[in-house]
């Protein structure tokens, strides 16, 4: 089978994996049991009853031998060894005995995190920081009889500081990937994480970690201090192939006859490269730019925060609420998204999607806007059902696949004076739901941009979701949605049942 590419400090073969990395959180039984009733107390309330998951981001994955940065405070890091599973083929909806047959082989991971004691909302800054995520190199499925029975162990400057093995999880291999697979699909080259023992071993700036699973082999790093005020990088290369930029104004990207086009606005749809005029509706919409890391906005808007006050848990908010996005949660314009039967409270949330043209590093909020390619919208869905008080939203409310509407159209920068003062809403069949302004974000752009770039690298095509004011509404099959923002573009999407995706991948 043929897996698509490595990082190129990667020279693995012949497996190669794609960059998009899933990992499994508190799927420990001990860990679990160590918090004893605490599980039943706020913030969490009821332990989790589905499976815990996060994004590793692109920033953070880099191979044996890379040197970590560890900041100052709090000068340690949490080593956690993790089994990674390399999917091998497109699997939604696999069926835990079917499981086996969706891997490719097995990898050992190094999970790296800042230490904290909530796994209610910690902070993203813990665990997307740049090389947290080291990943070893693949060894075929064929080659591991039991992946659940594997001894792992850490050693931190030649010292054990940790023996364990893969078993006593929540979820083993099979499990995981069935619960995953439930409501989002993974891709052959994808990572799932099976997710580490706790309590982690501990390690400082200085020190050289090495870690193992037996049957998968090991991989060592070095960890040293973080810089106070690295420079940011040099600009690399624009989006993608820089085609999606070129344009002057307002640019999209289509699928007619079996390619991908760039595509402008015209009178009576869409203009190709080509001087083709196509209807809305003979063609399929992507997302406007090849998209790199989604970065998502919680609670960006006050009366929002208000709106959704009686559900919320009440903890100390001194940074940006952010969480993490895959790939595969995206879809175009005229898009559909899936409302699982059985749902009570399904809504959107339109919101101004800032796309990444240059990389970002230790920016100031003076010059972030310099690193802000342009703009799209988001109709970001989110089932309040399926809440749960652990890594809040989990992945379950807010990464399934086509649940994040993107588009239509990119609109460079230049071409928005002010993105702090656009008029955004929300109609649902044609009424008016939802309406407010970015000026009332409480995080604005370059605020966003300077917290994030203090910890990860921000790159070209990576895009942050900025948040939604109030007025979300529930939708049910059938509806159709539109997100609109002034001088950005209208966004359409409709609402269907679970017939529509009833068609699983081979």
């Amino acid at each position: 089978m043929e897996l698509t590419p490595l990082p190129a400090s990667f020279t693995v073969a012949p497996w190669r994996l794609s960059g998009v990395v899933y990992g499994a959180l508190v799927n420990h039984t001990a860990q679990l049991a160590a918090l004893g009733d605490a599980v039943h107390a706020a913030p969490y309330k009821a332990p989790p009853a589905h499976a815990v998951l996060q994004v590793r981001p692109r920033n953070t994955l880099c191979g044996p031998g890379s040197a970590v940065a560890v900041p100052a405070d709090p000068g340690v890091v949490d080593v956690g060894v993790s089994l990674g599973i390399v999917i091998g083929r497109t699997a939604c909806r696999v069926a835990a005995e079917d499981a086996p047959g969706v891997v490719a082989g097995y990898l050992v991971a190094a999970e790296l995190g800042l230490p904290t004691e909530s796994h209610y909302r910690p902070a993203v800054r813990l665990k997307a920081r740049d090389g947290f995520t080291v990943l070893g190199p693949v060894v075929p499925a064929a080659e591991v009889d039991d992946p659940d029975q594997l001894a792992t162990w850490v050693q931190v400057d030649g010292e054990a500081r940790h023996q364990g093995s893969t078993a006593g999880r929540v979820r083993g291999v099979a499990e995981l990937i069935a619960a995953v697979t439930e409501f989002m699909t993974l891709q052959p080259g994808d990572v799932l994480l099976l997710g580490a023992d706790s309590p982690a071993p501990r390690a400082a700036a200085g020190t050289a970690v090495t870690l193992g699973i037996a049957d998968l082999g090991s991989l060592s790093f070095s960890l040293v201090a973080e810089a106070v005020a690295a420079p940011a990088l040099a600009d690399p290369s624009p989006i993608g192939d820089g085609t999606q930029l070129a344009p002057r104004g307002a640019v999209a990207r289509v699928a007619h006859a079996g390619a991908v086009h760039t595509a402008w606005p015209h009178p009576q749809g869409v203009q190709l490269a080509d001087g083709r005029v196509l209807r809305e509706d003979e063609v399929q919409w992507l997302p406007p730019f090849e998209v790199g890391t989604i970065l998502a906005l919680g609670l960006n808007y006050a009366d929002h925060v208000k709106e959704l006050s009686k559900e919320l848990t009440v903890t100390a908010k001194d940074e940006p609420l952010v969480f993490l996005k895959g790939p595969g949660a995206l879809v175009g314009h005229r898009g559909l998204t899936r409302r699982p039967a059985g749902v009570a409270f399904m809504h959107y949330e339109c919101e101004l999607a800032v796309v990444i043209g240059k990389a970002a590093r230790h920016v100031a909020a003076k010059d972030a806007m310099a690193h802000v390619a342009g703009y799209t919208v988001c109709n970001d869905y989110a089932i309040r059902d399926y809440l749960e008080n652990w890594y809040r939203p989990n992945l379950r409310v807010k990464n399934r696949d086509g649940a994040t509407a993107l588009g239509p159209w990119f609109v460079p920068a230049a071409d928005v004076p002010n993105p702090h003062a656009l008029t955004l809403r929300t109609l649902v069949n044609g009424q008016v739901t939802q309406q407010g302004s970015t000026a009332n974000m409480v995080n604005d752009i370059p605020a966003l941009i300077e917290y994030l770039s203090e910890f990860m690298t921000l790159q070209a095509g990576d895009v942050i979701l900025t948040g939604t004011p109030e007025g979300v509404v529930n939708v049910n099959e059938g509806d159709e949605v539109v997100c609109e923002i002034a001088g950005i573009g209208r966004l359409v999407n409709t609402i269907v049942g679970d017939a529509a995706f009833s068609v699983i991948p081979a």
